[in-house]
């Protein structure tokens, strides 16, 4: 099975996955084990504590934070790749209270409340936007009140400010979405998924940063956006979704009710078919959902690689969007 996101460097695979410890020692030059030992001890963990690894890889940070824990404590780290879960059962074996679990961290998790701390390191980087809310919500979604998610990354920083000896390996080593990611405004964005009582410590002259955050607001109505193409505001445009030349943005409250909160003009309506899709993704970034009566097959599978969910639908946008609330599952995909 290919990538998930071809454009990614943070899914590894083969040779990189097998020697990932010891690739990663060498392109830090030693650097790497005191600095995440160090990022590890600011977390504040617990002896109890409940603990959701993300992106887990080969077990070498589930380690340090398990000698943290008693035996009342518990880790369980997500990993997609078969060579990084064989080489954590490895690495971790001698703790009863770790378990790895193969499942992909931008998909719903099948854990509520249960953990008192969710950690990720150098994993959102390397992920589109889209997929990074995702995993933002399910930090969300898994933490106990007041229990705290964990980012171990880039800080936040300008490209083209940067000195030409971090620009340059930047550029070699790194993705296309880690340039977007160190862009963007990560306490904003945590803000806006309902977490707060920031802390952060940084790293390597500020370009990496261990930003903490709490879950503060669980009883807040979690809105959805949903993404709907038209041509008059009332019925879904019935040809293919890239040239719709207007998008309704609809945010549903709570799960019980729609409104309409911006109309968006789509500029690419115009342009070559093969690009409309993904220009168009980029114009409905902050949303999860897309109704549309037309997309073809390559346009679909670009969406769902970017976590967006796709319903097919025909004629009036408000039945439309009635039939998603109470649960119409037809031609869903």
């Amino acid at each position: 099975m290919g990538r998930y996101y071809p454009e990614s460097k943070v899914e590894t695979k083969g040779f990189m996955a097998t020697h990932y410890d010891a690739l990663l020692n060498l392109v830090t030059s030693g650097r790497y084990s005191p600095f995440i030992k160090k990022s590890i001890g600011l977390m504040g963990i617990e002896p109890t504590d409940r603990i959701l690894d993300l992106g887990t890889g080969t077990g070498r940070n589930a380690c340090l934070m398990i000698k943290h824990l008693s035996k009342e404590g518990r880790l369980i780290g997500i990993d997609i790749s078969h060579e990084m879960i064989s080489q954590f059962k490895k690495n971790c074996a001698s703790f009863p209270n770790a378990e790895i679990v193969h499942a992909r961290a931008d998909r719903s998790l099948p854990f509520r409340e249960r953990f008192d701390k969710v950690f990720i390191s150098f994993v959102l980087h390397g992920l589109p936007q889209n997929a990074r809310e995702v995993i933002i919500e399910n930090a969300f979604e898994v933490l106990k009140d007041n229990g705290s998610f964990s980012i171990l990354d880039y800080n936040e920083s300008s490209y083209d400010k940067m000195p030409f000896y971090v620009k340059i390996p930047f550029k070699l080593i790194e993705c296309s979405y880690a340039f977007d990611f160190i862009e963007r405004d990560w306490k904003q964005i945590l803000r806006d998924h309902d977490f707060g009582d920031f802390e952060e410590y940084f790293f390597f002259n500020d370009y990496v940063r261990l930003l903490k955050a709490k879950k503060v607001n669980s009883n807040k109505e979690r809105h959805v956006r949903i993404a709907v193409p038209t041509s008059d505001g009332m019925t879904i445009f019935q040809g293919m979704l890239g040239k719709a030349k207007e998008i309704c943005i609809y945010e549903i409250e709570n799960g019980m009710q729609f409104r309409l909160i911006e109309k968006r003009s789509n500029p690419h309506a115009n342009a070559m078919q093969h690009l409309k899709t993904l220009d168009v993704y980029e114009l409905v970034r902050d949303c999860t959902t897309i109704i549309s009566a037309n997309i073809g097959k390559k346009g679909i599978k670009r969406l769902q690689e970017r976590n967006m969910k796709l319903l097919f639908r025909k004629g009036d946008i408000e039945e439309a969007l009635a039939d998603v609330i109470h649960g119409g599952r037809k031609d869903d995909r």
